[in-house]
């Protein structure tokens, strides 16, 4: 080979080096800016979506307890206690669609409108009506939110529901030891038109006795998946109620979670996990 061709690929090679050397960088600095700055916001709608979620009401002659546990820094699972006129307080668990910040947000919408309707509402199924009323001119579509709403009449000890697509409510009766599932007929919030919504939504009323226990939750419980994809499932969550539901509920639900972990063995938590319980003290 000449020393002119040797000469010309040897400029070839550096000018290629040269081209690689000189190659654009990402801006790693810039990006590592935005993550933290992220991170920084999402702490902060952390913070904001804690003090969204109220701490177990006190209402003489029962027993509640609550754990909330949302899969990422925010999540779409939300509860509430909505004061309802003397003796009568609405307890609801929910569980909007999405999640993190999506969900967060569809959350916090959704938990506005039920506080504003239920100061003039009186009955759950005239409640989660007006919601989804509201909320189907908002959301855009195949967003919804499954609602468990109770009404909880502390002089009767009668609990008056209403179920839009969520999980049904368990009740423990502590004379027959046995768990009762309760699942009025109902649809998700915000997925049909309001008449069509109306008539599709059932509601109920169950009398509480002495001891008896309710359980409220999201699907995070009851589908919560271990390392071979096994849910936790109803039967588990039954199982529970039957030997633990004559403890304290702050108990109750401290084992419950326990048992929740147990079965998740490490597994990533891929929903948010809302558990709410009262128990009518004998």
């Amino acid at each position: 080979m000449s020393d002119t061709k040797k000469k010309a690929q040897k400029d070839r090679g550096q000018t290629r080096v040269s081209q690689i050397r000189t190659a654009p960088r990402p801006n790693l600095h810039g990006i590592a800016e935005q993550l933290y700055t992220l991170q920084q916001d999402l702490e902060v709608a952390r913070r904001i979506q804690e003090k969204l979620l109220p701490p177990a009401p006190e209402i003489k002659g029962w027993d509640f307890g609550l754990h909330y546990q949302p899969a990422q820094e925010v999540g779409g699972d939300f509860y509430d206690v909505l004061p309802m006129g003397e003796n009568r307080h609405g307890i609801l668990v929910a569980d909007a669609s999405g999640k993190g910040l999506a969900g967060a947000l569809l959350m916090v919408q959704a938990r506005g409108m039920l506080r504003t309707v239920a100061s003039m509402a009186a009955s759950p199924r005239q409640i989660l009506a007006a919601v989804n009323r509201v909320l189907l001119q908002d959301l855009e579509k195949g967003k919804f939110v499954t609602i468990f709403l109770a009404v909880l009449d502390s002089v009767k000890n009668t609990m008056t529901m209403a179920n839009a697509g969520h999980t049904p409510m368990l009740v423990w009766r502590k004379a027959s030891n046995e768990v009762v599932r309760y699942a009025p007929r109902g649809i998700m919030v915000g997925m049909m038109a309001d008449a069509r919504f109306v008539t599709a939504l059932d509601e109920g009323t169950v009398e509480l006795r002495p001891g008896d226990r309710f359980l409220l939750y999201s699907d995070g419980v009851s589908e919560l998946m271990n390392p071979v994809s096994d849910e936790f499932g109803m039967e588990r969550l039954e199982a529970y109620m039957l030997v633990n539901s004559d403890q304290p509920s702050e108990a109750f639900v401290r084992g419950l979670n326990d048992v929740l972990e147990a079965h998740q063995a490490g597994h990533p938590q891929s929903d948010d996990i809302t558990i709410f319980t009262g128990r009518l003290l004998p």
